[in-house]
């Protein structure tokens, strides 16, 4: 709104909530200053135009209490009183002035601090750095009764944040501009281009190496002096540190601790952080700090931050005597930052800005620094571009151009500046700096990867080559982090395995090497339980399983892996493998019933290798009272099929005596035929089948088999009326199919004698029943596993040797028949 033609300047009164807004509608540019004391908001102005404040008096909120104007010699001042303490936020647009009053600061100035000068040839003074202050004021607070030097300015608004006492003087805190409260009478406050400079005729009460005046607590002083940083930075290297040595080791008892900190500060500044911190442990360790100079332990603490043992430090800054110093804030998110705990680094650091500005240059591009990247971590990408707007103000050195660079483009990145990122990534890579042109290539590839620039095998290509070409930070496990998930997308889950592996060697303890640990564990157990691997070639996955099994996580889960593990070993005929792998979990793994299920499952793998003696040792090494009734039928059966292959089928018919069911019926009916009762064996299977005679349904192969092989065990028992009602039973339903004929011949009257029914006998002789067996079991028990039809029979176990039983269940011994034989 423009001003009043009249001249005046009208106050524009609004409310927000519980916020009230006073515009001023200046019309130029005009300097101010805001600060609240007590209940009481002043606001100075550089202008002599008439406030007409009649819509404050107006306002019925009751917020304020009082308004008046007080003139002064080069301005003017507003005092309002309010109902009750409230805080003030000032914005500065133009030539419109707009104060905002309510219970939290809307927008935070800019932090001002007080810079300590050392001592010159005339007087030492304090510093405000402060932009382009316009008007010194001096007025005087009704109701303290004392006198205040405010100094006002032209946005943006900055101010202190924290009032600052002083042995001569206090810095009140502001919304904006400086104000001073002088408690010498001799205090002179002078502008200068950029700072306002605090002083006496004979000098403020300040110096950088009288330890006895820290002791005595005449002053507060900064822990890094900026100046007298500047100047252990610029000085002749040699000529300084042997003048502080030399001072130190002169120096008498009561001031030796200061020159040893003097010492200290010099190597901080030269970046020395080793001898810093050995100076600094024989001066805290002689004396230990007092409460009103924790300067060594601060120093300290941040030597140790800069040699990466943040441990030391956050011990040190929980030390009682630093806990409440303003610095103290900075260097415990300093060491969160390098710990990587950046939501407390962030917090920190966001607290702590009034305490940055008092620090040298150099600290405050390095803090910054961490301050912008915590912003970052924790997707706070406009308080991280607030953030690194401050380095326009400070600059940046040439070393820090690369890593900024990078965190300028993660800031556009993160504010959808996609053009912006890129640009700025592509800039740290032009550095030359390693880390940041590495962690440039790196940022660069990821986002053109994101907005469809580039293919996912081209980014393979570039990561792979980045991490051999990079080594050592945590840009490598970031790209290993990322290539190891490529490489998974490719279905490449070797290398991706191994990428994991490099990682744990190189990187043990980085978060990102825990990442890419978890994430190739949870890839592993897709392929291996959740059933992912099943598409892959057996060989490849076992070799895949064996090459990186320390990723076979503990617990259930592993077990169960490893028994799906067993079924891929066995679908390739690798049973030795299977079985070593099942033994390791009965002997070490597990107990109770779920040892048992699982020796039941190793039993069976024996039965398919031809060991039924250690299947039995299985089953009889395993045995518990406490098994359910399913599991204990199985085990049963398992176990006469075992004894049976071992010769001793008297003791195998008794074991499942008491058993029903097809799969015993079966088993009956192998046993009986292994011991050459035909006549038995084949009744069993007769009963086995029962009606299924009367069905529509056409017969299976592996029907047709156990029927071939019944009429033949009649033959042989020379069971003519046994012989006759089977073929009674079944000749229709074998009409149609391969074994037609030699159901035939095996179920003609007297067929023995003929050479046709010898061939086909041993052909009935010749066939394995195990297949058949374990197909039954896995129909009666599913949990037996895969060991079934839906997983065959290696091809080898149907023509192997016999090495246990000379006459084995599973297979009739191939001989020549006679009627003397079958007799």
């Amino acid at each position: 709104m423009p001003a009043d033609p009249t001249g005046a300047v009208t106050v524009e009164v609004t409310r927000q909530s519980d916020t009230l807004s006073l515009g001023f509608p200046f019309a130029v540019e005009t300097p101010v200053a805001v600060f609240m004391r007590a209940d009481s908001l002043w606001a100075v102005f550089d202008t002599r135009a008439r406030l007409d404040i009649g819509a404050i008096t107006r306002d019925r909120s009751g917020a304020v209490r009082t308004a008046t104007v007080m003139p002064l010699r080069d301005g003017q001042a507003l005092r309002l009183k309010l109902e009750r303490p409230r805080l003030a936020t000032v914005r500065i647009e133009g030539s419109i002035v707009t104060i905002l009053i309510g219970d939290q600061v809307m927008e935070p100035p800019r932090p001002l601090g007080v810079v300590r000068n050392p001592p010159s040839q005339s007087r030492a003074t304090a510093a405000v750095p402060f932009g382009d202050p316009r008007t010194i004021h001096r007025l005087t607070d009704p109701e303290a009764g004392d006198e205040l030097v405010v100094v006002t300015g032209l946005g943006p608004p900055r101010g202190f944040l924290q009032g600052q006492d002083f042995v001569e003087f206090s810095a009140l805190p502001s919304a904006h501009g400086v104000v001073v409260q002088p408690l010498a009478d001799d205090l002179t406050v002078e502008l200068g281009t950029d700072r306002v400079t605090i002083g006496r005729p004979g000098g403020l009460a300040v110096s950088s190496s009288d330890a006895a005046g820290r002791r005595s607590g005449l002053f507060r002083p900064a822990v890094f002096d900026p100046q007298l940083w500047g100047f252990d930075r610029e000085a002749n290297f040699e000529e300084r540190r042997r003048s502080l040595i030399d001072g130190a080791a002169e120096a008498l008892e009561t001031r030796r601790t200061g020159a040893r900190m003097d010492l200290a500060r010099f190597y901080l500044a030269r970046e020395m952080y080793p001898e810093a911190k050995g100076v600094l442990d024989v001066a805290i360790g002689d004396e230990k700090p007092g409460a009103d100079d924790p300067a060594g332990l601060l120093m300290r603490a941040l030597a140790s931050i800069m040699l990466g043992r943040v441990p030391d430090a956050l011990k040190d800054l929980s030390h009682p005597v630093v806990v409440g110093h303003p610095d103290a804030q900075i260097w415990r998110g300093m060491a969160m930052a390098r710990q990587g705990n950046w939501a407390d680094a962030y917090d920190k650091f966001r607290n702590a800005e009034a305490s940055v500005a008092p620090l040298p240059i150099q600290l405050q591009r390095m803090i910054l620094k961490e301050a912008v990247r915590a912003g970052i971590e924790v997707k706070d990408f406009a308080g991280a571009a607030r953030t690194l707007h401050a380095f326009e103000t400070l600059g940046i050195d040439k070393d820090m151009e690369g890593a900024i660079a990078v965190l300028a483009g993660q800031v556009a990145e993160g504010l959808g500046r996609s053009g912006d990122a890129l640009t700025d990534y592509r800039l740290a890579v032009a550095s030359g700096s390693g880390p940041a042109a590495a962690q440039g290539r790196l940022r660069e590839t990821v986002l053109r990867y994101h907005l469809g620039d580039l293919k996912r095998s081209e980014v393979i290509a570039d990561l792979e080559e980045l991490t051999t070409i990079w080594r050592g930070d945590e840009t490598e496990t970031e790209a290993l982090q990322l290539l190891a998930r490529l490489y998974t997308q490719e279905a490449r889950y070797r290398d991706a395995f191994h990428v994991m592996r490099t990682a744990l060697m190189a990187h043990p303890n980085s978060d990102h090497t825990r990442r890419i640990q978890e994430e190739a564990a949870a890839t592993f157990d897709t392929l291996f339980l959740a059933g992912k691997g099943d598409a892959m070639p057996a060989v490849d996955a076992l070799g895949l399983f064996y090459d990186f099994r320390e990723l076979t996580p503990i617990g259930r889960r592993g077990d169960e892996m490893i028994r799906r593990l067993a079924d891929r070993l066995v679908s390739v005929d690798l049973l030795d493998q299977a079985a070593e792998l099942l033994q390791h979990q009965v002997d070490h793994r597990l107990q109770g019933a779920g040892r048992a299920q699982v020796a039941t499952r190793l039993a069976i793998v024996y039965l398919m290798n031809r060991k039924p003696d250690r299947a039995l040792a299985t089953l009889r090494s395993t045995q518990s009272t406490n098994l359910a009734t399913e599991l204990r039928n199985q085990r049963l059966l398992i176990e006469g099929r075992a004894l049976s292959d071992i010769g001793r089928p008297d003791l195998a018919l008794e074991v499942i005596g008491n058993l029903e069911g097809r799969e015993a019926i079966r088993l009956r009916s192998d046993i009986l035929w292994g011991a050459k009762r035909w006549q038995q064996a084949a009744e069993q299977i007769e009963l086995m089948y029962g009606d299924r005679w009367r069905d529509w349904q056409p017969l299976s192969e592996p029907e047709r088999d156990d029927l071939l092989r019944a009429a033949v065990g009649y033959a042989i028992a020379g069971d003519a009326i046994g012989l006759g009602r089977f073929r009674e039973k079944y000749v229709a339903k074998m009409a149609d199919g391969p074994t037609r004929r030699a159901f035939d011949v095996a179920t003609a009257p007297s067929p023995t004698n003929t050479g046709e029914f010898a061939g086909i006998a041993r052909m009935v002789a010749a066939t394995d029943t195990l297949d058949s067996f374990l197909r039954d079991m896995r129909m009666r028990y599913p949990e037996t596993g895969s060991f079934s039809h839906d997983v065959p029979l290696p091809p080898g176990n149907q023509t192997r040797a016999p090495l246990a039983d000379p006459i084995p269940t599973a297979a009739l011994r191939p001989r020549p028949l006679t009627a003397k034989t079958v007799r």
